[in-house]
């Protein structure tokens, strides 16, 4: 499960154009560096549910997630080197960093258009971004799946 407060609904939307086992976990990478610039954090807990699994193919589940396998550590030591341009807002940096993703093949034009639809559909309903925050934000957490070990403070 995966619970958004207010402040943190900007980063609701999942990535379409990969993998569904795979689209939640791109969506926390990129909302956490992005969380980053507005000093917000991530929290993790024991899951709200008991999943029975069915019979399955393990492999199948395998392929469907080697987007994940095959890209995780790239893409995470770019998020922890990412500076958006100077002066945007958290709208700006949304869009920037969907384009990044894009341009370096994590997602497609697809997803890149409706990041762009689903800011517009939050301004007309009046949510309130959250402020950029001077300064280089809190980096304390990041995805030990990729295994880039960030020292900095």
């Amino acid at each position: 499960a995966t619970l958004y407060g207010y402040k943190a609904f900007w980063g609701t939307l999942l990535p379409v154009t990969v993998h569904g086992r795979v689209s939640d976990i791109w969506r926390s990478y990129f909302t956490l560096r992005l969380m980053w610039d507005v000093n917000q954090s991530i929290a993790f807990s024991h899951p709200f549910a008991i999943q029975h699994r069915n019979p399955h193919s393990y492999l199948a589940d395998f392929e469907s997630e080697q987007h994940l396998y095959l890209r995780a550590g790239a893409l995470t030591a770019f998020l922890l080197q990412w500076k958006p341009p100077s002066g945007l807002t958290l709208i700006g940096r949304i869009e920037e960093l969907s384009i990044a993703m894009y341009e370096h093949d994590i997602i497609q034009l697809r997803d890149v258009l409706l990041c762009q639809a689903f800011l517009t559909d939050l301004l007309k309903v009046g949510y309130s971004f959250p402020e950029i925050i001077d300064g280089e934000g809190f980096k304390g957490a990041v995805p030990a799946m990729a295994g880039v070990v960030d020292g900095r403070k």
